[in-house]
């Protein structure tokens, strides 16, 4: 990578999420350094050494991956280690302070981006997701701090890097980010880390799970209302109705129970598997074994989906996905071309776009080839890398040119 100052002195990305760890956060962050060899990324200890690339990963963040415990002591001390983490790096003797700081997270992880920069002079630039960007608008006061906190990050780093434009424009408008500092990177997945099943595998997957029975897959964190787990089985009775051979099979940590009672108190709850937090390798076969993607989202209390790298999971196994038209979705799924896109507030909506497309499957199958060619040709991490190297340089120029 060329650029003023960052062949010598390089990148120190902070992430509390890496490879192979769920969440696309850390899937987005490697697509832009992963590929760098003067990237060195401090992460995890749970996140395994996983680059796809030629960025090196330093596994020291000790509480990062895990939450709860008595009086959240262990949220408390992942949000501690993080805003510490750039710091205690920089500050250890005899080790070369990096050219420039990238904080996965616009919160606690960019705040320990703005000390280093307030003690060592470093800039710092920060992604931004769309979701945590609305969670702290709510007038309760444990929030306000957070929301000022994260208006002061924002605003004082160099770059403000989104997932998608709807992000974006929900950091200009709710706090007051320069123009000129926001940019638009989308999350880049590894195709390589995405091993399609073989017939006699996704035959096996789907006896198991779902016998002689369809499954239409959803994957995500069960207690994200916004997700649309709960309208998807809503329109269960009418897809049922329709295609009575469907299963609808949920994967993703969290507590199954509300969902679970829904579906039994909607006549359903034959037909919906909770298949709880899988591995990931267990977890890219259930998308090759699966008939459809669903994820009818909607925006719940200002919080809808960011982008959704679980859409391009899914077009990478050649999967039509049915995604709700809200937060950043779109420019996940392309209506029409890659997907369906619905309103994610009206069961009647998404079982229409599912029925559609179990009744067609020529239609489905021509929506995921279009998916597929899509990912590899524009989210691969090849584009995701140029365009984060762009901003970098840009930065970097800026510095130089200021410090004359």
């Amino acid at each position: 990578m060329e650029g003023p100052g960052l062949t010598t002195r390089g990148i120190l990305a902070i992430t509390n999420f890496w490879p192979p760890m769920a969440g696309g956060t850390g899937y987005a962050l490697r697509g832009m350094i992963g590929g760098l060899a003067n990237a060195t990324v401090l992460a995890p200890r749970v996140a395994g050494l996983e680059t796809g690339g030629a960025c090196r990963v330093v596994q020291r963040l000790r509480f990062s991956g895990r939450a709860g415990g008595p009086l959240k002591i262990f949220s408390v001390l992942q949000h501690l280690e993080v805003v510490l983490a750039p710091a205690l790096w920089c500050s250890r003797p005899g080790r070369e302070s990096p050219a420039l700081l990238v904080c996965v997270h616009p919160l606690f992880s960019a705040a320990g981006g703005l000390l280093t920069k307030r003690l060592f002079g470093i800039p710092f630039v920060t992604l931004a997701h769309g979701e945590e960007l609305t969670l702290v608008q709510h007038p309760r006061s444990p929030l306000r701090f957070r929301r000022r906190l994260l208006g002061l990050t924002l605003r004082s780093a160099s770059a403000v890097i989104c997932n998608t434009e709807h992000t974006r424009l929900l950091a200009a408008r709710l706090y007051d980010v320069p123009e000129h500092k926001l940019r638009v990177i989308h999350p880049a997945i590894d195709a390589s880390q995405h091993r399609c099943a073989s017939p006699e595998e996704a035959s096996a997957i789907r006896e198991r799970l779902v016998g002689s029975n369809r499954l239409v897959l959803m994957v995500g964190r069960l207690a994200q209302v916004h997700k649309g787990f709960d309208t998807a089985i809503l329109a269960l009775p009418e897809i049922l109705r329709r295609v009575p051979d469907v299963s609808l099979v949920i994967a993703g940590p969290g507590d199954p129970a509300a969902l679970s009672t829904l579906a039994r108190s909607h006549g359903v709850g034959d037909h919906v598997v909770f298949a709880g937090e899988l591995a990931r390798p267990e977890l890219n076969l259930l998308f090759s074994a699966c008939d459809l993607f669903l994820l009818p989202g909607r925006e719940v209390q200002d919080t809808a989906e960011g982008f959704g790298v679980v859409f391009l999971e899914a077009a990478l196994a050649g999967k039509a996905a049915v995604g709700g038209r809200s937060g950043g979705v779109h420019e996940a799924v392309l209506d029409g071309e890659t997907g369906l896109l619905v309103d994610g507030q009206v069961p009647g909506e998404v079982a229409a776009a599912v029925v559609r497309l179990l009744r067609d499957p020529a239609l489905a199958a021509h929506l995921g080839r279009r998916g597929r060619e899509r990912v590899l040709g524009e989210f691969d991490g090849r584009r995701q890398q140029q365009q984060f190297t762009a901003v970098v340089e840009q930065i970097l120029e800026d510095g130089e040119r200021n410090a004359r």
